[in-house]
Order: C-alpha cells, then sequence, then structure tokens
C-alpha cells in the first residue's frame, strides 16, 4: 500500500475542485460568452420569441397518475397478501374489487 498524500480523500477532492474550477476560469470567457444584457434572453434557435405565458392543462394527467398509484398499490398489496395464503385468499379478492370499482369510478365520465 502506497503512503501518497495525494491518495487521500480530503487532498484528492480539493485537486478535482482545484481542477474543476481553473477549467471553469479557462473556458468561461470563450467565444460564447454572452453580454450581461444578453443573459436574461430566451434561447429560441434565432428567432424572436414571443413573451406569451402558457397555462399547462393537467387534467388528463391526474386520472392517469392515480390510475399508475392505484395499480402499484393494489400489486404490492397482493404480493404482500400473497404471504399468508389463508388470508391472502379471501382478502385479495375484495380489494382487486375494490381496486376495479375506483377504477372504474375514476374513468366513467
Amino acid at each position: 500500500m502506497t503512503n501518497a498524500l495525494w491518495v487521500l480523500p480530503p487532498v484528492a477532492f480539493g485537486l478535482y475542485l482545484f481542477l474543476a474550477w481553473s477549467l471553469l476560469r479557462v473556458c468561461a470567457g470563450g467565444p460564447l460568452h454572452k453580454s450581461e444584457a444578453e443573459k436574461g434572453e430566451p434561447y429560441a434557435c434565432g428567432e424572436e420569441f414571443s413573451h406569451a405565458k402558457i397555462a399547462p392543462d393537467y387534467s388528463e394527467f391526474f386520472p392517469f397518475a392515480i390510475f399508475f398509484t392505484l395499480i402499484h398499490v393494489a400489486g404490492l398489496m397482493l404480493a404482500t397478501l400473497a404471504l399468508s395464503p389463508a388470508v391472502g385468499g379471501l382478502l385479495g379478492g375484495v380489494y382487486l374489487l375494490a381496486v376495479g370499482a375506483v377504477l372504474a369510478i375514476l374513468f366513467a365520465r
């Protein structure tokens, strides 16, 4: 085993930190460096970008997110109930019926 000082974690971290800082200093003033006025502007492939705000609509997302959650929780519950075969059969069936009813209510419009 070597007793090199640069292999010690704090020293190696300091060396890599210095290397990253040096690389940042060298590359920060390159040809792609923007002026202070241009830093706040949006990038739109050279086109004029309209500053209109978009209001996202999540109405279609939430039913599928709840569906995803219910299916995964149901799978977890059924896998856990399978550890006890005496109780798992009856409770598993009841649980599947409950999950099915909730999903039917969720997607009925």
